[in-house]
């Protein structure tokens, strides 16, 4: 079977491939494909006869590849293809999504409700860790964790190009990095507030 995953929450569908694929799948970059090389790799088979699992990173990137998937809904492989867009025509991704050989989800980023408190909520953390986490768990009840964390990587990120020098504020960005991948590939994705909540308490000394 072929799964899409697809949007700008790259991590999340990166981590819901794993999921499906287990450890041991082979990836291919489309940027190394031709046209030619598609019958091995949807309908190959492995030197053991088994069904094989492969992740294939961007291939609706190449108008001459992904034109050419519908030849291959049969494959007998387990299949995921990851895309930030589906950026093939129109008929082609209808005609996949139509099909009952394709799954197809799309991961988006989630926003928040109201981003002027949730930057206010950062900029207070910065100076004032508690006033700020008093701040966050008024909010909990309404807005997103992966939200917020995607908000307070943006103001980071606007702090160390107004100061692109400050150690602090990379050492901000490398945590954040970190709290995001963790709140959605361990066991942390069912309370990723916890994750917030330790971040915004350990931001004044960073």
């Amino acid at each position: 079977m072929i799964h899409i995953y697809y949007g700008d929450d790259r991590l999340k569908s990166e981590a819901e491939a794993k999921k499906l694929l287990g450890e041991d799948y082979e990836v291919i970059d489309a940027s190394t494909l031709e046209p030619a090389n598609l019958p091995t790799i949807f309908l190959g088979t492995s030197l053991f006869g088994e069904t094989r699992k492969i992740l294939i990173k961007d291939i609706f990137s190449r108008k001459e590849l992904y034109n050419e998937i519908e030849k291959y809904l049969k494959t007998p492989h387990e299949i995921v293809i990851l895309e930030d867009k589906l950026t093939g025509t129109l008929t082609a991704v209808k005609n996949l999504k139509k099909s009952s050989e394709v799954d197809m989800k799309e991961f988006k980023k989630p926003e928040v409700k109201n981003p002027y408190l949730i930057f206010n909520i950062y900029d207070t953390a910065l100076k004032n860790p508690k006033k700020a986490l008093e701040m966050l768990r008024k909010v909990k009840e309404t807005e997103d964790a992966y939200a917020v964390v995607g908000a307070f990587a943006s103001s980071a990120v606007k702090n160390l190009k107004s100061a692109p020098n400050s150690k602090r504020n990379k050492n901000i960005l490398k945590e954040l990095a970190k709290i995001d991948n963790l709140s959605k590939t361990t066991k942390f994705s069912e309370n990723p507030w916890l994750l917030v909540e330790s971040f915004i308490l350990r931001l004044e000394k960073m």
